[in-house]
């Protein structure tokens, strides 16, 4: 599944070894920093990682070599806008300090992975999406094994959805692994991975993903039926068996049989799915109240927890639109959207790669629609990851980076061309003038 005619029979470049090295040691940093014990030094560490995160890019992209472009009135506009967005959004902040702050680090980390991105040669994505679900799969591992081990059910629930949003990023790239063996290993490693982590969310996002790659990926049309099929299977069993329904949901409420709990497992999601509604309702009419925003950074934590006894919607979008306000809101949705049409509309990108990349963002989105996930918050690996694919694509894919051309699943022996016969003398102009 070669994305770049070259990916496999040139070098790495400097700039591609080191954002795959880096990618590498930061999913290190988060697994350990999210293994943290105690939810008050997971929060420092995870802080800390995010803080290391934006000033080594930082620095790096200050010592990068730019190479011309002609997209930079593209990337000024968006610049622009956003800069645009953050200012009113601080002006209006209830803790304008922690606004500007997270506007700040959120702003050099996107020009500086921008920077990186479009000095290098495109070349580290192939093997970085190799790389990703062995990745994602560590830091799966790291939530998982923490959280269960941990006394406090606060922090149970936290790792388990933490670990199942991994289930399903190892489960979203690991269909575009490179051999038929692998694409099976991760997509049972990410099923697995659902279910132990007891997480809705991550159980109702696998139809979502699964929407980009069905419509782009240049996986022959028998797999991927194969696939939508076994994914069918898998949710039906899952769902309607009520012994794995409620063993699934029981995981992160640790406690032992549903049966001995009084209510089904069903019940349980029903409930669960009212207070999600509930909270979104809530959140609406909180953007309603303050349709200018509360400032970036959960600045409305201490009105919901004395209103509603919680400091978040449990929605990202509808967190963002409480957070942003309508003018901020709709600045961010419609620089994204025209990124993402930039991006689907750029023949120069493949398609295997344009499924690649919105499999993951479609991941990360349906997550959003049950936890406070957003593209702003810097704690998560992941969101490193989507914003350098997303710079990289707007910003360097549409120069000629990426060449069209069918997938191979392996590279096959290089041809070269048969020889030009050799070429006739060319007639005087008088004679060619005569022949004519």
């Amino acid at each position: 599944m070669s994305v770049f005619s070259n990916s496999n029979t040139s070098p790495l470049s400097e700039n591609d070894r080191w954002i795959l090295n880096y990618l590498t040691f930061l999913a290190t940093g988060y697994a350990l920093a999210g293994t943290m014990g105690f939810q008050e030094m997971q929060g420092i560490a995870l802080q800390a990682t995010a803080a290391v995160t934006v000033g080594v890019v930082m620095l790096k992209a200050m010592f990068v070599k730019q190479t011309p472009s002609d997209g930079r009135s593209h990337a000024l506009l968006v610049l622009i806008l956003l800069i645009l967005a953050a200012v009113l959004n601080v002006m209006v902040s209830w803790k304008p300090l922690e606004t500007l702050l997270r506007w700040t680090g959120w702003l050099v980390l996107v020009l500086s992975l921008s920077r990186i991105a479009r000095a290098s040669e495109g070349q580290w994505i192939n093997p970085l999406i190799r790389r990703l679900p062995v990745l994602f799969f560590m830091l799966y591992l790291a939530y998982y094994i923490w959280g269960r081990s941990s006394d406090d059910l606060s922090a149970l629930r936290s790792h388990l959805h933490m670990s199942g949003l991994y289930g399903n990023l190892i489960l979203a790239t690991g269909l575009f692994s490179p051999k038929l063996w692998q694409r099976v290993l991760w997509t049972i490693v990410g099923f697995v991975g659902i279910y132990l982590s007891g997480a809705g969310g991550a159980l109702f996002t696998v139809p979502i993903m699964f929407v980009p790659f069905i419509l782009y990926s240049t996986t022959s049309m028998p797999v991927k039926g194969i696939t939508v099929a076994l994914v069918l299977i898998f949710g039906a069993t899952v769902f309607f068996q009520s012994q794995l329904f409620n063993r699934f949901l029981d995981i992160k409420l640790n406690i032992s049989p549903t049966e001995e709990s009084g209510f089904t497992g069903m019940d349980r999601l029903e409930h669960s799915k009212e207070e999600r509604l509930a909270l979104a309702t809530y959140g609406i009419s909180l953007a309603q109240r303050y349709p200018f925003g509360t400032g970036l950074g959960n600045t409305y934590a201490d009105v919901s927890k004395e209103e509603i006894g919680m400091t978040h919607v449990h929605d990202g979008n509808v967190s963002l639109l409480i957070e942003l306000g309508y003018p901020g809101f709709a600045i961010y949705t419609g620089v994204l959207l025209w990124i993402f049409l930039n991006i689907l509309r750029n023949p120069g990108i493949d398609n295997q790669l344009k499924g690649f990349y919105f499999t993951y963002y479609f991941t990360f989105f349906g997550r959003s629609l049950s936890e406070n996930y957003t593209m702003f918050d810097l704690g998560n690996f992941f969101n490193v990851v989507l914003l350098l694919l997303t710079a990289s694509l707007f910003l360097c894919m549409r120069h000629g980076i990426a060449v069209r051309q069918p997938m191979m699943s392996r590279p096959g022996p290089m041809r070269m061309p048969p020889p030009r016969p050799p070429m006739r003398p060319r007639p005087a102009w008088g004679a060619s003038a005569a022949l004519r």
